[in-house]
């Protein structure tokens, strides 16, 4: 299992960041903070995740209701999967 989520220590009304959702149990989710992470995933309780079914409906999300109001370019500078980045579709996002 790898969705896409947004997460944040202030719930997930209020995403921070994006990563993959590489397993869950219950109400507790483990992300994946960086493509070449080199120490653990971290579980999450799910009340600070929200899941998606697609990388650009994260991205959306976290330009629409993230914590620190980011603009496209700041997401595309900060986004932690670099061979993701040439196949999104940033027109769609915008």
């Amino acid at each position: 299992m790898k969705k896409w989520c947004t997460y944040s220590a202030w719930g997930k009304r209020l995403p921070s960041f994006i990563g993959q959702l590489t397993e869950q149990s219950g109400n507790s989710g483990k992300i994946r903070y960086a493509e070449n992470q080199l120490y653990s995933e971290q579980w999450w309780d799910m009340d600070y995740v929200e899941v998606f079914d697609s990388l650009e409906e994260a991205i959306f999300y976290l330009l629409k209701n993230g914590i620190y109001k980011e603009s496209i370019n700041q997401i595309k500078e900060n986004f932690n999967f670099p061979s993701y980045k040439d196949f999104i579709d940033w027109n769609q996002i915008n």
